[in-house]
């Protein structure tokens, strides 16, 4: 075991969060061998597309709307999977539900998803999108959450870490319902335009990722208000291993259920000194 006197305040976050979470928060990939993994979602897909089912989708979508200057988000990026029926993904169903007796513990497992992201690794972010971002946000629940029109409870805690940054927090608001694999950049506005508002690079939070059609309409419509650059970070990529085994096959089932822990910038998906 390392000395904590020799590592470093990020290396030590690090560690801390593996003792947390190791045991159920899962690593994302990216591509494997095989050929069944979405580049864009990391989600699955079928091997002979090159991407899944909900990415093509919307980016035929967003291609039939380039006109109007829509485009999805240029990089996106996720804390770990979270497989139905799994601790991970009853920390992200259970963070933000005031109900739930264990809400205050799934917010710390949340607090280091951000802290890895968005403290310890958030220089790494002009490593693959060549700058810095120059405002952020997260997304609002939309209308038929029965969080909408309350606070973001993700907005809270991660506002304490982007505070540090000296950039300027968007204030996006929701107007319909949830877009089911739909990409329409009224679903959301912004309610910050009248400030000026930099948006030659910005970074959207997520809570979650199922089909990203919620989080490529925020990215639409602040595409249609000039933003330069967008980089999505999702804390989790939900997985359903039920939903693979019935329509990839039992083999890429079992690929996802043998993913583990991965000691690695969410970013630069690498290890490097921190």
């Amino acid at each position: 075991m390392s000395d904590p006197r020799q590592t470093s305040t990020g290396r030590q976050l690090e560690l801390a969060k593996i003792e947390r979470m190791g045991s159920y928060a899962r690593g994302v990939i990216y591509h494997s061998k095989f050929g069944h993994v979405c580049p864009v979602c990391a989600g699955p897909k079928k091997t002979e597309y090159e991407l899944c089912i909900a990415c093509a989708g919307e980016a035929q979508q967003a291609f039939a709307l380039r006109m109007d200057g829509v485009a999805l988000a240029d990089i996106v990026r996720f804390g770990h999977y979270a497989y139905k029926g799994e601790q991970m993904y009853r920390v992200m169903q259970g963070y933000k539900n005031a109900d739930d007796p264990s809400a205050s513990e799934y917010q710390k497992d949340i607090k280091y998803i951000a802290a890895d992201a968005l403290t310890v690794h958030y220089p790494c972010i002009a490593k693959i999108a060549g700058g810095m971002p120059t405002a952020w946000a997260t997304i609002p629940s939309t209308r038929s959450s029965p969080n909408y029109g309350k606070p973001h409870i993700l907005t809270k805690l991660v506002t304490p870490f982007m505070a540090r940054k000296g950039i300027q927090k968007l204030q996006l608001q929701s107007n319909a319902e949830k877009t089911h694999n739909h990409i329409d950049p009224r679903v959301f506005s912004l309610a910050t335009e009248s400030q000026q508002p930099d948006l030659a690079h910005v970074l959207l939070i997520e809570d979650s990722w199922t089909t990203g059609a919620t989080v490529q309409s925020a990215a639409a419509m602040l595409r249609l208000h000039g933003a330069a650059y967008i980089t999505v970070y999702c804390m989790s990529r939900i997985i359903d291993l039920d939903w693979i085994e019935c329509n990839l096959g039992s083999k890429v089932a079992e690929g996802f259920r043998r993913l583990s822990y991965k000691d690695q910038c969410p970013w630069r998906l690498c290890r490097h000194p921190v």
